[in-house]
Parts: structure tokens; sequence; C-alpha cells
């Protein structure tokens, strides 16, 4: 990941993806501990009625957990691919006591060497788009395997106003229900949710075992997001009201922590201020700094010009030569 141009939403290769509930409400048992930045974590539960979403407390404060039963999914050929990649800690550091260093690869590294071994190495699921593969996944999963700080990463974006088939799938049914083109709550929620459930269980048919995920949340272009006004609501990369943005992220977020993962956010302040309007998010965040050493952005005294989410970062991506460099702060 550098902010580089993103490649349009193509069509879902290889895989099956288990079939999720088509109807659910949101029955709450609120639960927190009411210590600040405490989230409020409510269960949904298999339902009759088909409607959206309590919009307006996706905030970040409140997290959906989906429940229901984890379902393995295969690859083309039926089998677990070779790739392994395991659990490793969140934040490591060399002998010395200097942050560790290393990589993140995907889709663009695709055919190419691949960066030297090193104690940071991240790994991108997707081919630049939701419901799609890495098409390299198995050989940057193998340069990935030795580094002691491991993670994966997927896209995310927006389906709203998009009508390609598997937009109508998986945005228009989910979790939330079956929903019509204007409950944009309900398809942002499912188009999360269902894209974070495709890239965790195909992730996982290829061995990849991490625990920690980041959600890239970026603007690929200068107007990957749709100004305000009539056409607030077009198919973009993201719409211009943060609402459904947010949306999108808590709802994948949801799923992945469901699953047991350490969920953090990849984006730079002024990105995550255009897409979500600033909305906190209960995880470390992973800062894409090019113009000052990986040290400025870690340092607490800039954290109002550089951090975001309300949350602290981990990681700082630097400025790339051959490959994109990653420093724990």
């Amino acid at each position: 990941m550098r902010l580089r141009s993103l490649l349009g939403r193509g069509a879902v290769v290889g895989c099956v993806l288990a079939t999720l509930p088509a109807q659910a409400a949101f029955a709450a048992t609120p639960a927190t501990d009411g210590s600040p930045g405490s989230v409020t974590v409510v269960t949904t539960t298999p339902s009759d009625q088909v409607g959206g979403l309590p919009a307006s407390t996706l905030d970040g404060k409140t997290e959906y957990i989906p429940q229901g039963t984890k379902t393995v999914v295969t690859n083309a050929a039926g089998m677990s691919a070779a790739g392994t990649l395991k659990s490793s800690s969140s934040a490591a550091s060399k002998s010395d006591g200097t942050p560790a260093t290393g990589y993140d690869v995907s889709w663009p590294e695709c055919g190419g060497a691949m960066p030297p071994s090193s104690s940071v190495a991240i790994v991108g699921v997707d081919d630049g788009h939701l419901f799609s593969q890495n098409p390299c996944f198995d050989q940057e999963l193998a340069w990935a395997s030795t580094a002691s700080e491991q993670g994966l990463y997927m896209v995310v974006d927006s389906p709203i106003g998009w009508t390609s088939p598997h937009v109508l799938q998986y945005a228009y049914h989910g979790p939330a229900g079956d929903c019509t083109a204007s409950e944009y709550a309900c398809l942002s929620f499912n188009w999360g949710y269902n894209a974070a459930t495709y890239a965790v269980q195909w992730a996982e048919s290829q061995g990849a075992d991490t625990s920690q995920w980041w959600l890239d949340t970026e603007l690929p272009t200068s107007t990957s997001i749709d100004p305000p006004g009539a056409d607030c609501y077009a198919p973009n990369f993201w719409v211009c009201d943060p609402t459904y943005n947010d949306i999108v992220i808590q709802a994948a977020a949801a799923v992945l922590h469901a699953d047991g993962k350490t969920v953090g956010v990849y984006s730079t302040k002024t990105q995550w201020q255009s897409i979500t309007a600033g909305m906190p998010f209960a995880g470390p965040i992973w800062i894409a700094g090019y113009d000052h050493p990986a040290a400025t952005y870690c340092d607490p005294a800039n954290a109002s010009t550089y951090w975001f989410a309300l949350s602290e970062p981990q990681l700082v991506q630097s400025l790339p030569t051959t490959f994109d460099p990653d420093t724990d702060c």
C-alpha cells in the first residue's frame, strides 16, 4: 500500500463463500466497563424482520458482533494452499531496543522479487478491491513466514450506487436484511460484513493464520470521494456522507473481532477525516507518513498533527523506494 490507485470492483474468483443469514435484527445486551474509549458490544441475532440499521449508533463507540458459526472456504482446487502465516505479537523491537522494521506487499509486487527478510511483514489479501484475491498470496505468505511481526490487510470501500452483480449480491443481502437501493445503512453494513467474511475465509483457506488484520481506508485519487450535493451517493470509492462510510468499516471490523482478530486501520489523518469525519476506532492505527522519519509520526507530541481515529499508531509506512518500508512505533 502506498496510497496508490486501486483497481475497480471486479468479479469474485475461485472460491465459494458461505451463505450468510439473509435477514437479521439487532438485539442489544450492551456491556461496557465505563472506561474512556471503551466499546459497547451488541450481538446480532437472526430474525424474520427486514430493514435497515441504527445508523446513528455506528460511530465507533458501539460494535456490532455478528452471531453464527465459522464456515471454511476452499480455493478453486478444493484444497488449502501451502502458504502459512502465523500469529505474532503486535509490536516488536530489535535486540538493541530500536523499533522493528520491515515491509508490506500485495498485488503490485506480484511476479517480482520479494523484499529482504525483515522483522515486520504485512501481506495484502485482495487484488486491490473487495471480493478479490491477491494472485501472489502464496509467494508473499512464504516471504512473510519468518518475520516476528506479521499481519494481513484488506481494502475497504463503499457499495452505494453500484449495480454490478457482486454488489447486488453482497450489499443487498446479508445480516442487516434484504436492502433496497435507498437503504444506505443496510447496504453498507452488509457490504463490510460480507467482504470481511470473504477475506478471512479465503486467507485462512490459503494457510494464513495471523491475528493482526488491517483495514486499508484511503482515497486512491483526489476524486475518489463524492462531493456534497446531488452526487453524494453516486457510485464512487467513497460517498460524501461519512455515516455510511463508517458503517462499512465498523461492519468489517465486527467480523474480524468476532473471529478473534486484532483490527487496526491504515490511513492518514487527512484521509480518515475525509472518509469517516474522524470516527473513533477501538484499535491501533498504521500511518502512511512520507515527509518525516517514522519517529516523528510515533511521537505523542505530534499526535494532534498526525494521529487519527482517537487511537495510537502501531506502525508507520515511510516513503517507498523499491518496496514500502514499515517501522514499529
